[in-house]
């Protein structure tokens, strides 16, 4: 068998009818091989075999071919073979089946030795080799790894991606040491376990995730601690100085995670009290509630859940109730069927719509305003914000990752050195900036800022600022009851259909501004007033409630009253009224219905913080006193 080396236009190359490869290539597999021929050229030539007529015929190379033309090459080199066709078959297949891709090590070896020897820069050999520079930044991590670990990786039996992180992260050292005490029982005579290679067997079975474990070395600092020193000394816990951290803080830490959290539960165990528990952790360290459990977000005091984050071992600790639903208790709640609802003058969408278009009149008011606003003007405006619905503060969109919020902005220009700049244009600028991430009129229960947000624009005359809501899109939203309400307020005939109606009010209005009353900032002084008047009566009510308790427990009826009492009740039931007896039974429980409001008022307060909250709690929950 002879062998010649030539070059030729590859479009002139016959496909072999008897390709062992019939599967349909990968395109993107191709492209990429593509353009690696064209920086690289054709590394490893087709072979060919000469037919009668002259032409050449692809015994094996058939990929190479396919790409060199992708490629666009005019001329590539090909092997032409002569002798016994017989084998042609043989060697196509098997030049397919034998060829093995290199290895991940060889792959960094070979990746190293070019930029050690050849200064290729990491955007050249991703160009030439066709991978990213992730997969660059992967084989770099080899580079810090154990030889013997090498070696599993060679035979396919290697760590998963997390576990070689934290390996290649471990000091050289380290990883020997550890290595060393895993064989240190398997490897004979004078044989160093630390230079100990697997075989395939043991490969199979090796746990990688548990090595990277005992290498995973997490420094836990006294500072995050919540034992003192003489648990520390008790769980045997002995602190190293970390010379490194940033001085003034307490940098004493250790790596021994289990003592660390034996102290730490040992802490949490001297804490609990007769209600308090510790739960279980998940696993971004957040505390698992258990059956008849559920945390209270904002509560100070009553029972204490205690936890310990399984990742960064630091306490937690959250206030939680104990509840147990009530079989039947639907039932009850639904012995008296609340009245069925009517439909208002606007939809739930065009009140989320009124909300949008205020936010946005709210915003231009105070663009308006911030040349000249009032330093009080400005305080009670930011004292008003954060007492709106939205602060804890949801609906913030300012800041995120590496960007801080309207609020940190604001304290870090205004109080630079802790002492406040008097600066009166920098205090307007920030204090709108602020006033504008918190306040909004959207309707949320979690983000709106309820008519806290409203109250601003009646301040910064928002009314001024809205736009013409006269548009078909809007008066969509309103119910034909609200329609036909909305057009007679302009002095316009009702019509017999709600299009019609939409049609002359926009009509009307033309070129104008019309603003439902619903929809503006003046209608909110209002309800503002209202809700002053209602919480005083509130608080009132519950005052003199609790003074009645304790005069009930003070005062002993005397037997003459007690006589008065049912002399009075027989002479009372005595009219022939069939529902006399129910008059008198709830003449009766006056008290009783009174403490009952109270009762429920509370909880209104407790489970719905806004007006429309209370409504729709009212709207599913009856509260009935026990016969």
């Amino acid at each position: 068998m002879t062998s010649e080396f030539r070059e030729v236009d590859p479009r002139t190359l016959i496909p072999n009818p008897n390709n062992p490869r019939t599967s349909p290539p990968n395109e993107e597999k191709d492209r990429r091989f593509a353009l690696n021929i064209q920086i690289v050229g054709v590394l490893q030539p087709p072979v060919v075999r000469e037919q009668a007529d002259g032409t050449l015929m692809i015994l094996y190379g058939h990929r190479r071919v396919r790409c060199s033309i992708m490629a666009k090459l005019k001329v590539i080199p090909v092997i032409v073979r002569s002798g016994d066709e017989k084998l042609d078959d043989l060697a196509a297949g098997s030049e397919n089946m034998i060829r093995e891709d290199m290895s991940l090590p060889d792959q960094w070896r070979y990746v190293d030795r070019m930029r050690r020897e050849k200064n290729y820069t990491e955007r050249q050999l991703c160009k030439a080799l066709m991978v990213t520079p992730a997969y660059l930044k992967r084989l770099s991590l080899l580079a810090g790894l154990h030889p013997p670990i090498l070696d599993a990786i060679e035979i396919d039996y290697g760590p998963d991606e997390r576990a070689l992180r934290v390996i290649a992260r471990t000091p050289a050292d380290e990883q020997r040491a550890a290595w060393a005490e895993i064989w240190c029982e398997t490897t004979a005579g004078d044989a160093d376990p630390a230079e100990y290679r697997m075989t395939e067997d043991e490969a199979k079975d090796f746990d990688w995730t548990d090595f990277a474990h005992a290498l995973e070395h997490t420094q836990f600092f006294a500072r995050d601690a919540s034992f003192d020193d003489a648990l520390a000394r008790k769980h045997g816990i002995a602190w190293e100085e970390d010379l490194f951290a940033e001085g003034g803080q307490d940098n004493r830490y250790t790596v021994d995670r289990e003592r660390y959290a034996n102290a730490q539960r040992a802490w949490i165990e001297s804490q609990l009290g007769e209600d308090d528990v510790l739960l279980a952790t998940n696993e971004y360290g957040q505390p698992m509630m258990e059956d008849g459990m559920r945390r209270l977000w904002h509560a100070k005091e009553g029972p204490r859940a205690f936890y310990l984050d399984s990742r960064t071992l630091k306490v937690g600790c959250v206030f939680l109730e104990r509840w147990t639903p009530q079989p039947g208790a639907g039932a009850a709640m639904g012995a008296s069927a609340p009245a069925p609802k009517v439909r208002g003058d606007i939809s739930g969408t065009g009140e989320k719509m009124i909300g949008q278009i205020r936010t946005r009149a709210l915003h231009s008011a105070l663009d308006a305003a911030c040349a000249t606003a009032e330093p009080w003007d400005l305080v009670g405006a930011l004292l008003l914000a954060f007492c709106g619905d939205n602060i804890a503060v949801q609906g913030d969109l300012t800041g995120g990752f590496g960007k801080p919020s309207a609020r940190n902005a604001a304290a870090a220009a205004l109080f630079p050195e802790g002492v406040l700049v008097r600066d009166p244009d920098l205090l307007r600028t920030h204090t709108m900036a602020v006033l504008r991430s918190v306040a909004n009129c959207d309707v949320s229960l979690h983000s709106g800022s309820g008519i806290a947000a409203q109250l601003l624009g009646v301040l910064f005359d928002a009314d001024m600022q809205m736009p013409n809501m006269a548009f078909d899109e809007f008066l969509k939203t309103f119910s034909k009851a609200g329609i036909t309400t909305a057009v007679e307020a302009e002095g316009l005939a009702a019509q017999s259909t709600g299009k019609l109606m939409r049609a002359a009010l926009i009509a009307h209005v033309g070129e104008g501004r019309w603003v439902p009353e619903a929809a503006g900032f003046a209608q909110s002084t209002a309800r503002w007033k209202a809700k002053l008047a209602k919480d005083a009566h509130h608080a009132a009510r519950l005052a003199a409630h609790a003074e009645d308790d304790d005069g009930d427990q003070d005062e002993e009826p005397s037997d003459a009253d007690d006589g008065e009492d049912l002399v009075s009740a027989e002479d009372e039931t005595a009219p022939e009224d069939p529902n006399a007896a129910c008059v008198s039974a709830a003449a009766e429980n006056d008290g009783a219905g009174e403490a009952l409001d109270a009762v429920a008022e509370r909880l209104r307060d407790e489970f719905a913080s806004t007006p429309e909250g209370r409504a729709h709690l009212d709207s599913h929950v009856v509260f009935v006193t026990a016969a």
